[in-house]
Protein backbone atom coordinates (compact mmCIF):
# COMPACT_ATOMS: atom_id res chain seq x y z
CA UNK A 1 0.00 0.00 0.00
CA UNK A 2 1.18 3.51 -0.80
CA UNK A 3 0.60 5.90 2.10
CA UNK A 4 1.28 9.62 1.84
CA UNK A 5 1.74 11.45 5.14
CA UNK A 6 1.43 15.23 5.28
CA UNK A 7 2.55 17.73 7.92
CA UNK A 8 3.57 21.38 7.63
CA UNK A 9 7.02 20.85 9.15
CA UNK A 10 9.22 18.11 10.56
CA UNK A 11 10.56 20.11 13.49
CA UNK A 12 10.86 18.92 17.10
CA UNK A 13 7.15 18.96 17.96
CA UNK A 14 5.15 16.09 19.43
CA UNK A 15 2.98 15.69 16.33
CA UNK A 16 6.08 15.48 14.17
CA UNK A 17 7.57 12.78 16.35
CA UNK A 18 4.40 10.68 16.25
CA UNK A 19 4.14 11.07 12.48
CA UNK A 20 7.81 10.13 12.03
CA UNK A 21 7.38 7.04 14.21
CA UNK A 22 4.29 5.97 12.26
CA UNK A 23 6.06 6.52 8.95
CA UNK A 24 8.99 4.38 10.11
CA UNK A 25 6.65 1.65 11.36
CA UNK A 26 4.63 1.44 8.15
CA UNK A 27 7.79 1.52 6.07
CA UNK A 28 9.16 -1.40 8.11
CA UNK A 29 5.92 -3.28 7.37
CA UNK A 30 6.62 -3.06 3.64
CA UNK A 31 4.34 -0.15 2.73
CA UNK A 32 5.49 2.54 0.33
CA UNK A 33 5.68 5.78 2.30
CA UNK A 34 5.81 9.31 0.90
CA UNK A 35 6.10 12.20 3.31
CA UNK A 36 5.16 15.76 2.28
CA UNK A 37 6.02 18.93 4.21
CA UNK A 38 5.91 22.64 3.41
CA UNK A 39 9.50 23.12 4.58
CA UNK A 40 12.45 24.31 2.52
CA UNK A 41 14.01 21.36 0.66
CA UNK A 42 17.27 21.69 2.63
CA UNK A 43 15.52 21.44 6.00
CA UNK A 44 16.66 18.39 7.95
CA UNK A 45 13.93 16.47 9.81
CA UNK A 46 14.42 16.57 13.58
CA UNK A 47 13.49 12.92 14.03
CA UNK A 48 15.16 10.08 12.09
CA UNK A 49 13.36 8.59 9.11
CA UNK A 50 13.75 5.20 7.45
CA UNK A 51 15.92 5.51 4.34
CA UNK A 52 13.12 3.96 2.25
CA UNK A 53 10.76 6.88 3.00
CA UNK A 54 10.54 9.43 0.20
CA UNK A 55 10.54 13.00 1.53
CA UNK A 56 9.08 15.87 -0.51
CA UNK A 57 9.50 19.39 0.91
CA UNK A 58 7.50 21.94 -1.08
CA UNK A 59 9.07 25.15 0.25
CA UNK A 60 5.63 26.69 0.87
CA UNK A 61 5.85 27.36 4.62
CA UNK A 62 6.40 31.11 4.29
CA UNK A 63 3.91 33.55 5.82
CA UNK A 64 2.93 36.88 4.26
CA UNK A 65 1.88 40.04 6.06
CA UNK A 66 -0.63 41.60 3.66
CA UNK A 67 -4.05 40.03 3.08
CA UNK A 68 -3.65 39.79 -0.70
CA UNK A 69 -0.20 38.22 -0.48
CA UNK A 70 -1.45 35.81 2.17
CA UNK A 71 -4.35 34.66 0.01
CA UNK A 72 -2.05 34.30 -2.99
CA UNK A 73 0.37 32.26 -0.88
CA UNK A 74 -2.45 29.98 0.28
CA UNK A 75 -3.64 29.44 -3.29
CA UNK A 76 -0.11 28.51 -4.37
CA UNK A 77 0.14 26.14 -1.41
CA UNK A 78 -3.13 24.41 -2.34
CA UNK A 79 -2.08 24.04 -5.97
CA UNK A 80 1.42 22.78 -5.15
CA UNK A 81 0.11 20.20 -2.70
CA UNK A 82 -2.56 19.00 -5.12
CA UNK A 83 -0.04 18.60 -7.96
CA UNK A 84 2.33 16.62 -5.77
CA UNK A 85 -0.47 14.30 -4.61
CA UNK A 86 -1.65 13.79 -8.19
CA UNK A 87 1.90 12.84 -9.15
CA UNK A 88 2.33 10.41 -6.24
CA UNK A 89 -1.11 8.75 -6.64
CA UNK A 90 -1.24 7.31 -3.09
CA UNK A 91 -3.80 4.77 -1.91
CA UNK A 92 -4.41 6.87 1.20
CA UNK A 93 -3.43 10.21 2.72
CA UNK A 94 -2.85 10.81 6.42
CA UNK A 95 -2.56 14.46 7.46
CA UNK A 96 -1.44 15.85 10.81
CA UNK A 97 -2.45 19.08 12.61
CA UNK A 98 -5.56 21.23 12.13
CA UNK A 99 -4.63 23.83 9.48
CA UNK A 100 -2.60 21.32 7.47
CA UNK A 101 -5.57 18.94 7.65
CA UNK A 102 -7.88 21.57 6.19
CA UNK A 103 -5.31 22.47 3.54
CA UNK A 104 -5.06 18.80 2.56
CA UNK A 105 -8.84 18.29 2.37
CA UNK A 106 -9.32 21.42 0.25
CA UNK A 107 -6.38 20.56 -2.02
CA UNK A 108 -7.64 17.05 -2.75
CA UNK A 109 -11.26 17.80 -3.61
CA UNK A 110 -12.44 15.47 -6.35
CA UNK A 111 -9.37 13.21 -6.30
CA UNK A 112 -11.26 10.34 -4.62
CA UNK A 113 -8.39 9.42 -2.31
CA UNK A 114 -9.40 8.42 1.25
CA UNK A 115 -8.01 10.94 3.74
CA UNK A 116 -7.47 10.53 7.48
CA UNK A 117 -6.90 13.78 9.38
CA UNK A 118 -5.37 13.91 12.84
CA UNK A 119 -6.04 16.59 15.45
CA UNK A 120 -3.12 16.95 17.84
CA UNK A 121 -4.44 19.51 20.34
CA UNK A 122 -7.77 20.00 22.07
CA UNK A 123 -9.87 22.05 19.59
CA UNK A 124 -11.89 23.68 22.37
CA UNK A 125 -8.82 25.46 23.73
CA UNK A 126 -6.52 25.81 20.75
CA UNK A 127 -8.13 28.45 18.56
CA UNK A 128 -7.46 28.56 14.84
CA UNK A 129 -8.33 31.51 12.52
CA UNK A 130 -12.06 32.00 11.89
CA UNK A 131 -11.93 31.00 8.22
CA UNK A 132 -10.11 27.77 9.02
CA UNK A 133 -12.57 27.06 11.83
CA UNK A 134 -15.46 27.27 9.37
CA UNK A 135 -13.61 25.17 6.81
CA UNK A 136 -12.93 22.54 9.48
CA UNK A 137 -16.64 22.25 10.23
CA UNK A 138 -17.36 21.96 6.51
CA UNK A 139 -14.57 19.57 5.44
CA UNK A 140 -13.89 17.29 8.42
CA UNK A 141 -17.12 15.30 7.87
CA UNK A 142 -15.80 14.52 4.37
CA UNK A 143 -12.67 12.82 5.72
CA UNK A 144 -12.54 9.03 5.95
CA UNK A 145 -11.66 9.41 9.64
CA UNK A 146 -10.89 12.23 12.06
CA UNK A 147 -8.40 10.96 14.63
CA UNK A 148 -8.24 12.57 18.06
CA UNK A 149 -6.09 11.52 21.01
CA UNK A 150 -8.51 11.66 23.95
CA UNK A 151 -12.17 11.11 24.74
CA UNK A 152 -12.51 14.75 25.80
CA UNK A 153 -11.36 15.89 22.35
CA UNK A 154 -13.74 13.41 20.73
CA UNK A 155 -16.60 14.94 22.70
CA UNK A 156 -15.85 18.31 21.11
CA UNK A 157 -16.61 16.75 17.70
CA UNK A 158 -19.58 14.75 18.98
CA UNK A 159 -21.73 15.76 15.97
CA UNK A 160 -19.24 14.16 13.56
CA UNK A 161 -19.78 10.46 12.79
CA UNK A 162 -16.22 9.78 11.64
CA UNK A 163 -14.38 10.45 14.93
CA UNK A 164 -11.98 7.81 16.26
CA UNK A 165 -9.78 7.99 19.35
CA UNK A 166 -6.17 6.83 19.09
CA UNK A 167 -3.85 7.92 21.90
CA UNK A 168 -0.11 8.08 21.38
CA UNK A 169 2.00 5.04 22.14
CA UNK A 170 4.27 5.21 25.17
CA UNK A 171 7.24 2.89 24.57
CA UNK A 172 9.16 1.21 27.34
CA UNK A 173 12.21 3.42 27.97
CA UNK A 174 15.71 1.99 27.77
CA UNK A 175 16.65 3.90 30.91
CA UNK A 176 14.60 4.30 34.07
CA UNK A 177 14.98 6.21 37.31
CA UNK A 178 16.45 3.84 39.88
CA UNK A 179 16.25 5.92 43.06
CA UNK A 180 13.67 8.56 43.96
CA UNK A 181 14.28 8.41 47.72
CA UNK A 182 17.37 10.62 47.75
CA UNK A 183 16.62 14.27 48.27
CA UNK A 184 15.59 15.95 44.99
CA UNK A 185 17.88 18.67 43.71
CA UNK A 186 16.87 18.90 40.04
CA UNK A 187 13.42 19.68 38.65
CA UNK A 188 12.84 19.37 34.89
CA UNK A 189 10.13 20.23 32.42
CA UNK A 190 9.88 19.77 28.66
CA UNK A 191 7.83 21.56 26.02
CA UNK A 192 7.67 24.25 23.39
CA UNK A 193 8.40 27.68 24.84
CA UNK A 194 5.01 29.28 24.22
CA UNK A 195 2.40 30.89 26.50
CA UNK A 196 0.00 27.94 26.75
CA UNK A 197 2.73 25.71 28.20
CA UNK A 198 2.56 27.74 31.42
CA UNK A 199 6.27 27.87 32.13
CA UNK A 200 5.86 31.27 33.78
CA UNK A 201 3.76 29.54 36.45
CA UNK A 202 6.52 26.98 36.97
CA UNK A 203 9.25 29.63 37.19
CA UNK A 204 7.28 31.66 39.73
CA UNK A 205 6.59 28.54 41.80
CA UNK A 206 10.28 27.65 41.68
CA UNK A 207 11.12 31.11 43.02
CA UNK A 208 8.92 30.26 46.04
CA UNK A 209 10.80 26.98 46.55
CA UNK A 210 14.27 28.46 46.26
CA UNK A 211 14.43 30.10 49.73
CA UNK A 212 13.70 26.71 51.33
CA UNK A 213 16.03 24.73 49.03
CA UNK A 214 18.82 27.00 47.72
CA UNK A 215 20.60 24.07 46.00
CA UNK A 216 17.54 23.18 43.92
CA UNK A 217 17.78 23.76 40.13
CA UNK A 218 15.22 23.86 37.32
CA UNK A 219 15.81 23.04 33.65
CA UNK A 220 13.16 23.59 30.98
CA UNK A 221 13.96 21.82 27.69
CA UNK A 222 12.40 23.15 24.51
CA UNK A 223 12.43 26.09 22.14
CA UNK A 224 9.94 28.72 21.05
CA UNK A 225 8.87 32.34 20.75
CA UNK A 226 8.37 32.76 24.50
CA UNK A 227 12.08 32.37 25.26
CA UNK A 228 12.82 36.09 25.68
CA UNK A 229 9.87 36.63 28.03
CA UNK A 230 10.87 33.64 30.14
CA UNK A 231 14.48 34.81 30.26
CA UNK A 232 13.31 38.25 31.43
CA UNK A 233 11.21 36.63 34.15
CA UNK A 234 14.14 34.51 35.32
CA UNK A 235 16.38 37.59 35.43
CA UNK A 236 13.79 39.62 37.35
CA UNK A 237 13.72 36.87 40.00
CA UNK A 238 17.55 36.73 40.16
CA UNK A 239 17.49 33.03 39.32
CA UNK A 240 19.84 32.96 36.32
CA UNK A 241 22.14 30.55 38.16
CA UNK A 242 19.31 28.20 39.12
CA UNK A 243 17.03 28.06 36.05
CA UNK A 244 18.29 27.14 32.57
CA UNK A 245 16.66 26.99 29.13
CA UNK A 246 19.05 24.84 27.05
CA UNK A 247 16.70 24.43 24.07
CA UNK A 248 15.57 21.23 22.36
CA UNK A 249 17.51 17.99 22.85
CA UNK A 250 17.25 14.51 21.37
CA UNK A 251 18.43 12.47 24.36
CA UNK A 252 15.55 13.53 26.58
CA UNK A 253 15.05 10.04 28.01
CA UNK A 254 18.56 10.01 29.49
CA UNK A 255 18.06 13.51 30.87
CA UNK A 256 14.77 12.60 32.53
CA UNK A 257 16.34 9.56 34.18
CA UNK A 258 18.90 11.84 35.87
CA UNK A 259 16.28 14.30 37.15
CA UNK A 260 14.39 14.10 40.44
CA UNK A 261 11.00 15.67 39.78
CA UNK A 262 9.03 16.53 36.63
CA UNK A 263 6.58 19.44 36.53
CA UNK A 264 4.23 20.06 33.59
CA UNK A 265 2.22 23.31 33.95
CA UNK A 266 0.31 23.50 30.63
CA UNK A 267 -2.92 25.44 30.10
CA UNK A 268 -4.12 22.72 27.71
CA UNK A 269 -2.74 19.69 25.91
CA UNK A 270 -3.68 17.27 23.16
CA UNK A 271 -1.83 14.18 24.32
CA UNK A 272 1.17 15.22 26.47
CA UNK A 273 4.08 13.13 25.20
CA UNK A 274 6.63 14.75 27.48
CA UNK A 275 4.52 14.01 30.55
CA UNK A 276 4.11 10.39 29.47
CA UNK A 277 7.86 10.01 28.90
CA UNK A 278 8.64 11.34 32.36
CA UNK A 279 6.18 8.88 33.91
CA UNK A 280 7.55 5.99 31.85
CA UNK A 281 11.07 6.75 33.07
CA UNK A 282 9.79 6.56 36.64
CA UNK A 283 9.85 10.18 37.73
CA UNK A 284 7.34 11.55 40.24
CA UNK A 285 5.32 14.09 38.25
CA UNK A 286 3.20 17.15 38.98
CA UNK A 287 0.90 18.40 36.21
CA UNK A 288 -1.79 21.02 35.76
CA UNK A 289 -5.35 19.71 35.62
CA UNK A 290 -5.84 20.71 31.98
CA UNK A 291 -7.26 18.72 29.09
CA UNK A 292 -4.85 15.98 28.07
CA UNK A 293 -3.06 15.91 31.42
CA UNK A 294 -6.19 14.72 33.22
CA UNK A 295 -6.48 11.91 30.65
CA UNK A 296 -3.03 10.72 31.76
CA UNK A 297 -2.45 11.48 35.44
CA UNK A 298 -4.53 9.89 38.20
CA UNK A 299 -4.18 12.38 41.02
CA UNK A 300 -2.55 10.89 44.10
CA UNK A 301 -1.96 7.54 42.38
CA UNK A 302 0.63 8.04 39.64
CA UNK A 303 1.12 11.80 39.84
CA UNK A 304 -0.22 14.99 41.34
CA UNK A 305 -2.50 17.60 39.76
CA UNK A 306 -2.86 21.31 40.47
CA UNK A 307 -5.21 23.98 39.10
CA UNK A 308 -4.11 25.63 35.86
CA UNK A 309 -1.99 28.72 36.51
CA UNK A 310 -2.19 28.41 40.30
CA UNK A 311 1.34 29.23 41.43
CA UNK A 312 0.55 28.81 45.13
CA UNK A 313 -1.01 25.37 44.61
CA UNK A 314 1.98 24.24 42.57
CA UNK A 315 4.35 25.54 45.25
CA UNK A 316 2.45 23.69 47.98
CA UNK A 317 2.40 20.35 46.13
CA UNK A 318 6.06 20.69 45.15
CA UNK A 319 7.08 21.29 48.77
CA UNK A 320 5.02 18.29 49.81
CA UNK A 321 6.77 15.99 47.37
CA UNK A 322 10.21 17.39 48.12
CA UNK A 323 9.65 16.56 51.78
CA UNK A 324 7.98 13.15 51.35
CA UNK A 325 10.18 10.37 49.88
CA UNK A 326 7.50 7.71 50.47
CA UNK A 327 5.01 9.60 48.33
CA UNK A 328 7.63 10.09 45.60
CA UNK A 329 8.32 6.33 45.56
CA UNK A 330 4.62 5.47 45.34
CA UNK A 331 3.93 7.92 42.50
CA UNK A 332 7.03 6.89 40.55
CA UNK A 333 6.27 3.16 40.77
CA UNK A 334 2.70 3.64 39.58
CA UNK A 335 3.75 6.13 36.89
CA UNK A 336 5.76 3.43 35.09
CA UNK A 337 2.54 1.50 34.42
CA UNK A 338 1.70 4.05 31.72
CA UNK A 339 3.70 1.91 29.28
CA UNK A 340 1.12 -0.86 29.75
CA UNK A 341 -1.82 1.52 29.39
CA UNK A 342 -0.52 2.85 26.07
CA UNK A 343 1.45 -0.11 24.77
CA UNK A 344 2.88 0.49 21.30
CA UNK A 345 1.49 -2.73 19.77
CA UNK A 346 -2.04 -1.84 20.84
CA UNK A 347 -1.80 1.71 19.48
CA UNK A 348 -0.29 0.61 16.16
CA UNK A 349 -3.01 -2.02 15.82
CA UNK A 350 -5.64 0.71 16.20
CA UNK A 351 -4.00 2.66 13.36
CA UNK A 352 -3.90 -0.42 11.14
CA UNK A 353 -7.59 -1.07 11.81
CA UNK A 354 -8.55 2.49 10.88
CA UNK A 355 -6.54 2.39 7.66
CA UNK A 356 -7.94 -1.00 6.69
CA UNK A 357 -11.55 0.11 7.21
CA UNK A 358 -11.01 3.39 5.36
CA UNK A 359 -9.47 1.62 2.35
CA UNK A 360 -12.31 -0.92 2.21
CA UNK A 361 -14.91 1.83 2.49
Amino acid sequence: MHLTLIVSSLNSGGAQRVLSNLANYWSSQGHQISLITLDHPKTTPFYPLNSKIRLFQLNKNNSESSCIKRLTSLAVRFISLRKKIQTLKPDMIISFVDIMNITTLVSTMGLKIPIIVCERTHPKYYKIPFLYHKLRLLFYPKAARVIVQTESAAHHFKNFKNIFVIPNAVPQPATTKQDVTSFPNHIVSVGRLCPFKGFDTLINAFSNLHPYYPDLTLTIYGEGDERKNLEKLITSLNLEDKISLPGSVKNIEEILAKANLFIFPSHYEGFPNALCEAMAVGLPVIASNCSGNIDIVQDGIDGRLFSIGDTEALTKISLELLQDPDQRVKLAQNAKKICDRFHAERILDLWDQVIDKAIKK
